[in-house]
């Protein structure tokens, strides 16, 4: 199966690892990447992430088959909506943002009726940032969901068999679904990792070892980009934040009262969760 002509604006990280992916496996006639500077259009090209790459975007979307919105959540409907025009008929536009309901209402507002948006985000990456860090299996064995809207059966069938030819399983969630169990599996857990290493003191992080490295490992995101994750999923986060300051509440009640027993309860449970997710695999992220 080949998906034509595809575009992906973005080639970094997460869009060069799909033009990486897509060129290994052998899916797309031609790939090309829009981006800002040269230099980096001219890395991605050598990686062979990128067949060609264009600075001017009207330039390059107006025959894509596919056009892959792979910039930071911020840019996303502002892009969005200066492509769409310029789009062929019967294109299919999708993304691979880390929030799906202001994006997707955004623009399902703006869309043409002879054009299909199908928002997708494949649950991958890494703290670092820049085509020199993709890879062609990164999304071997992650999940990609896929927020349809609609009735675009095939155009949802396309967008679905490409992220699961690039290695993906595939969840069908809603845009609300999707910033809900976002907030919780990964907005908190960075918003906790950036938490964590605020609240120790700068000359006892010289004493931290392999797990305070593992457990704070997503910090080292790009705060810019977390910043528009956070605002643009802000009550879905502020609701996570709440569980979790109960939870802390509840342990530091439990220390308080001396209730050891049930502090082994709390550990044991949240051993047993991860375990049963995670197969003890420190590897997956």
């Amino acid at each position: 199966m080949q998906f034509g002509t595809v575009c992906i604006i973005g080639p970094g990280l997460i869009g060069g690892s799909i033009g990486l992916g897509l060129k290994k496996r052998n899916l797309a006639k031609t790939i090309i990447g829009v981006g800002h500077r040269i230099a980096s259009l001219e890395k991605a090209t050598k990686m062979h992430a990128i067949d060609i790459g264009i600075l001017n975007i009207d330039e390059a979307v107006k025959d894509a088959d596919i056009v892959i919105l792979a910039t930071s959540v911020n840019k996303i409907i502002d892009t969005a909506k200066k492509i769409i025009p310029l789009m062929k008929r019967n294109a299919i536009l999708t993304d691979v943002g880390s929030t799906k309901k202001y994006i997707v209402e955004q623009i399902s507002h703006n869309i043409r009726k002879d054009i299909t948006f199908v928002g997708a985000h494949p649950i991958a990456g890494s703290e670092q940032r820049g085509v020199e860090f993709a890879s062609p299996d990164l999304f071997e064995g992650c999940t990609c969901i896929i927020t349809p809207i609609g009735n675009h059966t095939n155009e949802v069938e396309t967008i679905s068999h490409l992220w699961q030819l690039l290695g993906a399983k595939i969840k069908f969630l809603t845009p609300e679904q999707h910033d809900e169990i976002l907030a919780f599996v990964s907005h908190l857990p960075h918003l906790l990792a950036s938490g964590l290493i605020n609240a120790i003191k700068e000359e006892y992080l010289v004493c931290g070892a392999s797990g305070l490295r593992d457990t704070t490992r997503v910090a080292s995101g790009d705060p810019e980009l977390w910043v528009d994750i956070f605002c643009q999923n802000r009550e879905n986060v502020i609701k996570s934040i709440g569980r979790f300051i109960a939870e802390l509440d509840g342990f530091r009640n439990d220390l308080l009262n001396k209730n050891d027993a049930k502090i082994l309860d709390r550990l044991k449970n949240a051993k047993l969760s991860r375990d049963s997710v995670f197969h003890n695999n420190s590897t997956n992220k």
